[in-house]
């Protein structure tokens, strides 16, 4: 059974031990209480002079057993290793997430995940869709296809008009082409399939019984779609066809909106799937992300999921409405998670927070009576700022406050302070926020937002 060595300072030491006790984690815990009111103002140096005088006092420790110092001490962990020939690891910066991280669910420091072998990246390919290409200009596409590449899609899909050619259509697959993008078109008019295929296309999105002949001329796969939408029997009246004319293709039995069918639809890609359980599959998330009031992270976490388990290949999405806004990397987050739960026959839970944006996978703990304790411990003046699912908490040695709104909780403060006024409302606006959408606040560090945290949308190491 591992033995841990907790390292803390005064005043958390009553609620470390309560958790310990609460948890009853399956392992051998010891608390050592070093000389240092607030365990986050230790640095690894004092903790290495600390411990070193007591082992000269008799203080026994194993090279088994492993030193979890505070998350929030400076510096490097040699000092501590090189002072006790222990094992050191620098815990969470909560003291509420210390049974997780023992338990080897800690909050990963990145929104992907890191893959446990070169082949753990999902062979599902993102097609991200230019819509209304045909009213921007060539740098305007270009610009929006270097966006979309950063947020995940391996294929930059044009969106042409229903009624009238896209006149300079050739133009922008070559120029995408030439910066090395794989491309698709999303088109009906013939003279613009014709042109893309000339260019250079990669995938041509969709035919039917209307306009299957031009596969013949075609250079390219092609994505096949129901006559009607919904009509299987025409989508694999066609297939055969194509068969016939040697053509690859990738069908799209078509995903309705919510409300409008989306049950049905999914009941038609399992059909599909079960009758031809070789073919590739292309799924439209876009009818589904665009068309409802309600955040489309967790949506595509969803249909990701479902899509997964049906064994598509291909995903259609696109960023139009401003609630869909970030679908492309939400879509290439879940389809990673999805594949890395598959691969390690788990749930898709505890694995990456990338897609948790609103909601936090863990909340606040602390209960009233256990930051009453704590302040029993404070000598200074310095505020302490606390939430649960119900209050805001300030204090300090002299004062006690819980209330839910900052500005209430603020006003009670008598602060003369511009810099700290101003450090202080920042924080209670903070705790409010994360009071009320339920997220993890602990002071002087910002909130979490998932793949949000990354502005530019990059993958972070």
């Amino acid at each position: 059974m591992e033995k841990y060595l907790l390292i803390t300072g005064t005043i958390a030491y009553r609620a470390l031990v309560k958790l310990i006790k609460k948890t009853n984690l399956e392992m051998q815990l010891e608390v050592k209480v070093l000389k240092c009111t607030v365990a986050a103002l230790m640095t690894t140096d004092f903790i290495a002079r600390k411990l070193g005088k007591e082992l000269s006092k008799g203080l026994l420790l194993s090279r088994e057993e492993i030193i979890i110092i505070p998350g929030l001490c400076q510096g490097p962990l040699e000092p501590v290793i090189q002072a006790t020939g222990c094992q050191v690891r620098r815990g969470p910066t909560d003291l509420k997430d210390l049974p997780s991280f023992l338990r080897g669910e800690q909050y990963p420091n990145h929104t992907t995940p890191e893959p446990l072998q070169n082949q753990m990246t999902s062979p599902i390919q993102i097609l991200a869709e230019i819509v209304n290409a045909p009213r921007m200009s060539i740098s305007q596409i270009v610009e929006r296809a270097h966006y979309y590449r950063r947020s995940g899609a391996d294929i930059i899909d044009i969106g042409g008009d229903v009624d009238q050619p896209f006149p300079y259509l050739r133009n922008v697959i070559q120029t995408l082409k030439a910066e090395g993008f794989k491309v698709s078109i999303d088109s009906l008019q013939k003279k613009d399939i014709v042109s893309a295929n000339q260019a250079g296309v990669d995938l041509v999105l969709s035919l039917n019984s209307n306009n299957l002949e031009l596969a013949k001329i075609l250079d390219c796969p092609v994505v096949l779609i129901p006559d009607d939408g919904e009509d299987l029997t025409s989508l694999y009246r066609n297939m055969e066809t194509l068969d016939k004319w040697n053509t690859s293709c990738i069908l799209d039995p078509i995903l309705p909106p919510l409300t409008m069918g989306l049950v049905e639809g999914i009941s038609r890609y399992r059909k599909v799937r079960k009758d031809f359980p070789e073919c590739p599959l292309l799924m439209g998330l876009g009818n589904v992300t665009e068309l409802i009031d309600a955040d489309s992270t967790g949506i595509n976490a969803l249909m990701v999921g479902m899509a997964t388990e049906l064994n598509v290949n291909y995903f259609l999405t696109t960023e139009v409405s401003h609630r869909a806004r970030g679908a492309v990397r939400e879509t290439s987050l879940a389809r990673q998670l999805m594949y890395r739960a598959v691969l390690e026959g788990r749930l898709p839970k505890h694995l990456d927070y990338g897609l948790l944006t609103i909601k936090d996978p863990f909340g606040n703990a602390f209960e009233a009576a256990e930051l009453r304790e704590m302040q029993a411990e404070i000598k200074d003046k310095n505020y302490r700022i606390f939430v649960d699912d119900h209050f805001i908490y300030i204090f300090n040695a002299f004062i006690f406050l819980q209330g839910t709104s900052a500005q209430e909780l603020f006003s009670q403060l008598s602060i003369q302070d511009p810099k700290h006024a101003f450090y202080l409302g920042r924080e209670l606006g903070k705790a409010e926020m994360a009071q009320h959408l339920g997220k993890k606040y602990v002071q002087d560090d910002p909130l979490r937002w998932g793949y949000l945290n990354d502005e530019k949308g990059n993958e972070r190491r």
